[in-house]
């Protein structure tokens, strides 16, 4: 059976390393969310779990602000690294730049680094989400969806629905676990344009009668949870 290490074995020296190289690990997990809130595709964690520690075009990476800030770049550093990587804390990754000949060096937290560092550090580990709980995003866009009623979520010029992403929130109701036809789903309709003597197509997202039930079985659950959406109670209450 392999031995569980733990923070109080390390030493000092590597107790700051594994706490930069933490540090460096959450920014990255940040920057990563920060890019899939503006629309863009999510990748998969080995894309970017591993932090580059080698300065590119001398600009320093966050991997080496964080060891530089902690005082551990000095010619112990390998040694120290070795250390943790011997305690499957990290994993260090060597590959050779073919344009100029230089060694990049990578390095990857593990599961069992994260909860070593947060130990160290007094943080407990993000809760998962309980099975089929919304996000706040996705709540909110239900209740407007509830609000709304037949008459829908309106398409815009963005591509959204009255402000919400169909690809990043609407598309999760839509396809809900459970259901017939989710939470929510697309409709279209033609409508008269007047100006142009013409009927253009309108796109709209509707609650359905699986939605209205989710809505009205959990919206005192859901008040409690998110308390800045603003909701409207079902008429029987």
């Amino acid at each position: 059976m392999t031995k569980k290490h733990s923070w109080n074995e390390l030493n000092e020296r590597q107790k700051s390393a594994l706490t930069a190289i933490y540090k460096a690990d959450q920014n990255a997990e940040k920057k990563e969310k920060s890019r899939w809130h503006q629309g863009k595709d999510r990748r998969p964690a080995a894309a970017w779990r591993k932090l580059t520690y080698t300065e590119i075009h001398g600009n320093e990476t966050e991997l080496h602000k964080q060891l530089r800030e902690v005082g551990v770049i000095d010619n112990g550093l390998g040694s120290t690294l070795q250390s943790l990587e011997r305690r499957n804390f990290i994993k260090c990754d060597y590959v050779r730049n073919t344009f100029n000949e230089q060694e990049l060096m990578s390095i990857e937290l593990t599961k069992s680094g994260r909860a070593a560092a947060r130990q160290g550090l007094g943080e407990s580990a993000p809760k998962r989400r309980p099975k089929g709980e919304l996000k706040e995003k996705q709540w909110a866009a239900l209740v407007a969806a509830y609000i709304a009623k037949d008459e829908g979520l309106e398409w815009d010029d963005c591509g959204n629905y009255s402000g919400f992403s169909f690809r990043w929130t609407l598309l999760r109701l839509r396809d809900y676990y459970g259901t017939g036809k989710g939470l929510v789903e697309a409709r279209s309709r033609f409508v008269y344009n007047s100006q142009l003597d013409r009927s253009d197509r309108e796109y709209t997202i509707v609650i359905t009668p699986d939605g209205r039930k989710y809505y009205e079985e959990n919206w005192q659950q859901y008040k409690k949870i998110y308390p800045n959406v603003k909701i409207r109670k079902p008429a029987s209450f």
